[in-house]
Order: structure tokens, then C-alpha cells, then sequence
């Protein structure tokens, strides 16, 4: 090789790793720039960016500064389980009874409802078990229903749970034996003259739930101030408030946590028993299974790979939750939260992860007391991006400006149906993690780790979304 082709070839080396450097300087600048918004003063804010191809960092602040990751503590519970569980795992509602069935189609004993753990179990899959229970010739149970969600501890709620939250969806309680997300939907429909009182409705239709209805019906034109929540510690559903004569209900006004999910699903299995003509002369009782307790039919729970999007896509707390028991009982033989977080750090700690900036409270990112550092939710994401059940995992998350909590987000930018990742929020608190391909095909890990900004969470999503819009218009060498 001639000694002037070497010198053109090491010039060109330099300057390609020179633009390199100028890009990555230029890059740390604008999204420096972006965190200097004036609202998010008093903040913290850990963000790191890596590539997926070489490894290199294109972005670190605060990286090592344990966080409140909200719901990017799913991150973890999701690869944990998906590791561990692998994604064809599924959960099992068997139906059993304590007697034998006689000639006359009845059942001498009780049936007892028996919770293996599904968190998407729906009324649908109710009807069907007692549609399985009439076709082997039941018509009537002389005892009674018996609910059994034995396979998990009896703490409903993850720690450090806000009180004020806890009538709403994304507080449900925690039980083996879930039914709907365990909430009920409330419907609140005008009467039908100014003044006289709302009509309240659940869905499903059940009496182990009171309503407490104060509403009333305005005028054609006056405000909708219909408010619904419920006593705390009870199963009294609270309405109250104005809606206008003549609305067009299209959608329930609020979905309501039970207290005690377990004997709310046997209430309502108890009901759709009842609409099918089998008669129960008892009513619906906590306990466990007898020992010689026969298996009369059984409900199997979609795959482990199609809760994960279940759980990721639209952040499901319910689901977070139920998995991180779920990884106890199954690993540890104990279903409670504190066995499952044992079982997730050891699974962080054999891929590498740095335990001492991590603290598991709960599943779902409900508790302040959960900690994450922003490298080790990008040491998390970079394994699962090389795990053999990566694209599972990857699938769970929302596409920016597509689907899921990221489906109005980044529309219009090079991000939208670029960026996979999971968001979080709990009250000034804000992340997002996850994945995204530059322009000229680079692919990029990151995580924007949130805290103690005083504004409201506009302005925090604002950035997380210019940060991405900034690392897909990257141009590489």
C-alpha cells in the first residue's frame, strides 16, 4: 500500500471518529438543553443511553442514583417472570367439589372455587366453568360455594400504597382468586326529569356490593359533577353529584375496587350458577379445599406471553402484582411479595445487575419505597434484548404513538412507531425506558428516571419525549 493511500485512510479514520465525537457532544448538549427546562427545577433526572451494537454510551446523567421507578418497575417483574416462568406459562381456576353427585343431578357437599393465580380472569370464564359444571348433569349443590385463594398470603395491598387510592382500578387488592381486574363498573344514567335521582348500575350486577346514591338529575344544560368512590375498609359504593337530563351514557363512570377479590368472584359465580337453573342452597364462604376434594372442570389462563402485553401495554398494577406472588410461590413455595422480590433479585443479581441500588417494594411501581438505578434498567433491558424470548419481551411494550400508555405520545416525529418502551408515573414521579432504532439504523437502550419535579407531569413527559425524538434523528457514521 502506498505511504500516501495509508495516510488518506488514517485521515479518514480520524475524521470519522472526530464527527463521531462532535455528534455525541452535540447530542449530550440538546438533550442537556431539554432537562434545562425551567419546570423541571428542583428535580432530579438519571438518564442513560446505550447502544445495543457496540455498547457505547451515548448519554449519562445521574446514571447511578437509586430512583422511584413507578410503573418501570414492571421491567424488572416482567423479565423475572418471563425468565423464570418462561413465556407458555399459564394459570389454572379449577372448580372442585366435596361430595359425591347423586342420580338426581345434586351435589352432596359443597364446590369450592379454587384461585391458581390468574390476574385476567373475567365473569365470561365463570359462565363457562358452570356451563362445564351443568354439562356433567349438577342441577343443584346442597351446600354451598367455597373460595379458595389459599395459594397466596392474605396481604391484598403492596407497601406504602397511598390510602386515597385506594378505591380506584390501579389499587385493586391482591388475591389468588381475581375476577375483572377485581373492580365492578359503575354506570350512572340521568333520571328522567330535572331532580330526580340518578340511576346507578354495577357490571356485573352483584349484592356483594352496596350503593349509596345521593346523585341526582340536572337541567338540560347544567354541569356533570357525578363523583364515585368507596368507604375505606368497606364494600360501600359512595355516588354522589349531577348529571344532566338527557345524556348519552356511553361508558361506566368509574371502575370500583372490592374489598376481599376471592368472595366477590364467588359471589358472582354463584350468580351465573344461578342463571344457568343450578340451584345452591348455601351461600359463599372463605376456606380451603378438602383433601379428597374431587376436580369437576377447570379454566386456563391465556400464556404468560399474552399477559405480559396484558400487563405492559396499558401498565396493569393487578397483573405486576400478581406475578411478583406468583414468582414466589412457584420458585419459593411462598406466595407472597416478599418470597417474589427475593426470587426477581436473584435473577437481577445472576445477570449482573448492581443490587445495592435496587429495592423491591412491590410489583407494579405503586410504592415510593421501590428504587432503581437508570444503569440498571439498561443493564436489564440490554440482557432481555439478548434473551431467548427477547421479542416476547420487547412485544410487551407499548409503540410510541401506536398503542398502549406511549399511543398519543411522539406522533409525527421519527419516534412514533420507533420507540418500545414502558412508562411510569406516580405523583411527581416520571419514567420511561425502553428501546428505539436511529436513523441510520443504530439500535439504542435507554431509561429516564424522573423525580421531585414540582410541576405537573406534562412537562416531564414533554422531555422524555423530545429525549427520544432526539436519539431516532441520530445520524452515525
Amino acid at each position: 500500500m502506498k505511504r500516501s493511500d495509508r495516510r488518506t485512510i488514517i485521515l479518514c479514520v480520524v475524521l470519522l471518529c472526530l464527527c463521531a465525537a462532535l455528534s455525541a457532544q452535540t447530542l449530550s448538549e440538546r438533550i442537556d438543553e431539554v432537562l434545562k427546562d425551567p419546570n423541571l427545577n428542583h428535580g432530579l433526572q438519571a438518564v442513560l443511553v446505550r447502544s445495543l451494537k457496540s455498547g457505547r454510551t451515548l448519554y449519562e446523567r445521574n446514571a447511578d442514583l437509586a430512583m422511584i421507578p413507578a410503573s418501570n418497575m414492571k421491567l424488572l417483574v416482567s423479565a423475572a417472570a418471563l425468565d423464570l416462568l418462561g413465556p407458555d406459562f399459564t394459570f389454572r381456576t379449577s372448580l372442585l367439589g366435596s361430595g359425591p353427585i347423586d342420580k338426581r343431578g345434586v351435589l352432596r357437599g359443597d364446590v369450592v372455587l379454587v384461585g391458581g393465580g390468574d390476574p385476567v380472569l373475567e365473569t365470561k370464564d365463570l359462565t363457562d366453568l358452570a356451563k362445564q359444571l351443568k354439562a356433567r348433569g349438577v342441577r343443584k349443590i346442597a351446600g354451598g360455594v367455597v373460595v379458595d385463594d389459599s395459594m397466596f398470603d392474605d396481604e391484598r395491598l403492596g407497601w406504602a400504597w397511598t390510602w386515597g387510592d385506594l378505591p380506584y382500578y390501579y389499587s385493586a387488592e391482591i388475591s389468588a382468586l381475581n375476577l375483572n381486574r377485581n373492580v365492578v363498573q359503575v354506570w350512572v344514567y340521568p333520571g328522567k326529569t330535572p331532580g330526580a335521582p340518578a340511576v346507578v348500575a354495577c357490571e356485573p350486577p352483584t349484592s356483594y356490593v352496596e350503593i349509596e346514591n345521593s346523585a341526582t338529575t340536572g337541567e338540560p344544560d347544567s354541569e356533570k359533577t357525578i363523583r364515585v368512590s368507596r368507604r375505606l375498609g368497606q364494600n360501600v359504593i359512595r355516588v354522589d353529584g349531577s348529571i344532566p337530563v338527557g345524556t348519552k351514557v356511553t361508558g361506566c363512570e368509574e371502575a370500583i375496587t372490592v374489598r376481599e377479590p376471592a368472595l366477590y368472584a364467588g359471589h358472582v359465580f354463584r350468580n351465573e350458577l344461578s342463571k344457568l337453573g343450578i340451584v345452591v342452597l348455601g351461600g359463599v364462604r372463605p376456606g380451603r379445599s378438602p383433601a379428597d376434594a374431587a376436580v369437576l372442570c377447570a379454566h386456563t389462563s391465556p400464556t404468560l406471553a399474552n399477559i405480559l402485553a396484558m400487563l405492559n401495554k396499558p401498565s396493569d398494577n393487578l397483573i405486576a402484582e400478581v406475578l411478583l406472588k406468583t414468582l414466589g410461590a412457584v420458585v419459593k413455595q411462598k406466595g407472597t411479595s416478599a418470597a417474589g422480590a427475593e426470587v426477581a433479585k436473584e435473577f437481577l443479581n445472576r445477570i449482573g445487575l448492581d443490587l445495592t441500588g435496587i429495592n423491591i417494594a412491590d410489583g407494579s411501581g405503586l410504592s415510593r419505597l421501590n428504587y432503581v438505578t437508570a444503569r440498571n434498567v439498561v443493564d436489564l433491558l440490554t440482557h432481555m434484548y439478548n434473551h431467548k424470548h427477547a421479542q416476547v419481551f420487547i412485544d410487551s411494550l407499548p409503540v410510541a404513538g401506536v398503542d398502549g400508555t406511549l399511543r398519543s405520545r411522539m406522533k409525527g416525529t421519527a419516534a412514533e412507531k420507533n420507540v418500545r418502551a414502558k412508562t411510569g408515573y406516580v405523583s411527581k414521579v416520571s419514567s420511561l425506558s425502553g428501546y428505539l432504532t436511529t436513523k441510520s439504523g443504530e439500535p439504542l437502550v435507554f431509561s429516564i428516571l424522573m423525580n421531585h419535579h414540582l410541576c405537573s407531569n406534562g412537562p416531564a413527559v414533554a422531555a422524555q419525549n423530545r429525549i427520544c425524538e432526539l436519539l431516532a434523528e441520530i445520524e452515525t457514521p
